[in-house]
């Protein structure tokens, strides 16, 4: 198993946690390390997907329990295929979990690179200065929040919601499992919630659904945007029945990216981030670091929801919320480079 992390995960993490409980005006989140490292201090197993070779490249194929035989199929029709960029696009549309281990672009001055003036990335969507002040904590308490996520990132951010007084209600389904469920982690990312049994995808369940929606200020998603469209549960389809209620949907990939509707998990962002490729080999973290990364960008983006200064419905990204620390990354790189190096624009792998 791999110990190996991105350099300035930890501190990119405290800047995060900071700024979630500037907003909630409490020490809801705390040491932001022990919600980064939770895999390995309550024992859960997490062992990210190695990368599988392809071509003149690398692909993470980090495939759920019922992916494996399909994903035979596929490497058998594509083996010929060498460009791994073109092999995760066909992937994708076989609904399979595969990117590509992508190099780091450039630092440059776009979102979440250091600019011009030596400002250091911040997380796309929330301030992790001192201006991120205290905005919901006085009315956190009587927020009603409807978690239909599973596994790290969403449930994370709903469990601080949980924590700092909001009434969270756990959307859970016998027949579609939380993947963590039955772990000490499953547990403690639940532990400030009640858990509801229900199935949107039969009327039955939907029903149920929509009654807990009726008087709830907020929905948070872990859904691919191709799912929740078939539960009839993006913004758009949501707005007639509950006008007032906000969403939040937490995703793997950016809404304005070439990504915006892959399916992936952790390790998958991590290998597209650029992160995965620092060196000559592709290398495997020690644990999906995305995701935590994302479940704290979520809930300060949540806080400023329900405090009516952040869009009604919002979306964040495991790989947005990567992104600014890919940017320091890179900017380290080339301040540490030569000078040759660093002016040549370097090259893209894939």
């Amino acid at each position: 198993m791999s110990d190996w992390l991105p350099p300035g995960l930890f501190e990119y993490g405290t800047e995060l946690a900071a700024a979630v409980d500037r907003r909630l005006g409490t020490g809801v989140v705390g040491d932001s390390q022990s919600w980064i490292e939770m895999p390995r201090r309550v024992g859960t197993t997490d062992v990210p997907s190695r990368p599988v070779a392809w071509g003149d490249g690398a692909l993470c194929v980090d495939l759920g329990p019922d992916d494996a035989e399909t994903w035979e199929r596929f490497a058998d029709v594509h083996r010929g295929e060498s460009n791994p960029e073109a092999v995760a696009v066909a992937a994708q549309e076989w609904r399979l979990p595969v990117t590509p281990y992508r190099r780091l672009p450039v630092a440059s001055t776009r979102r979440g690179a250091i600019s011009a003036s030596g400002t250091p990335p911040t997380a796309s969507g929330i301030d992790l200065g001192a201006s991120g002040a205290a905005r919901a904590s006085s009315g956190i308490g009587s927020v009603n929040v409807v978690d239909l996520t599973s596994m790290w990132a969403g449930p994370l951010c709903t469990e601080l919601l949980g924590r700092a007084g909001a009434d969270v209600r756990k959307v859970s389904s016998a027949a579609r499992p939380d993947g963590l469920a039955g772990t000490a982690m499953y547990d403690e990312l639940n532990a400030h919630k009640t858990a509801v049994e229900l199935d949107p995808r039969h009327p039955a369940g939907r029903r149920s659904l929509d009654e807990l929606l009726a008087t709830a200020d907020l929905l948070v998603t872990s859904l691919s945007p191709r799912a929740l469209g078939n539960l009839d549960l993006l913004p758009s389809q949501l707005c007639a029945r509950h006008p007032r209620l906000r969403t939040l949907a937490i995703t793997a990939f950016e809404p304005d990216s070439p990504e915006r509707d892959w399916i992936a998990y952790g390790t998958g962002v991590h290998a597209a981030s650029g992160l995965g490729l620092l060196g000559d080999e592709p290398r495997t973290p020690a644990f999906s670091y995305p995701d935590p990364l994302a479940g704290l960008l979520a809930a300060g983006i949540a806080v400023d929801q329900l405090a009516g200064v952040a869009p009604q419905h919002t979306r964040v990204s495991l790989a947005g919320a990567v992104t600014p620390l890919a940017s320091r990354v890179s900017c380290s790189n080339v301040a540490h480079a030569p000078a040759s190096l660093a002016e040549s624009g370097g090259d893209r792998h894939g």
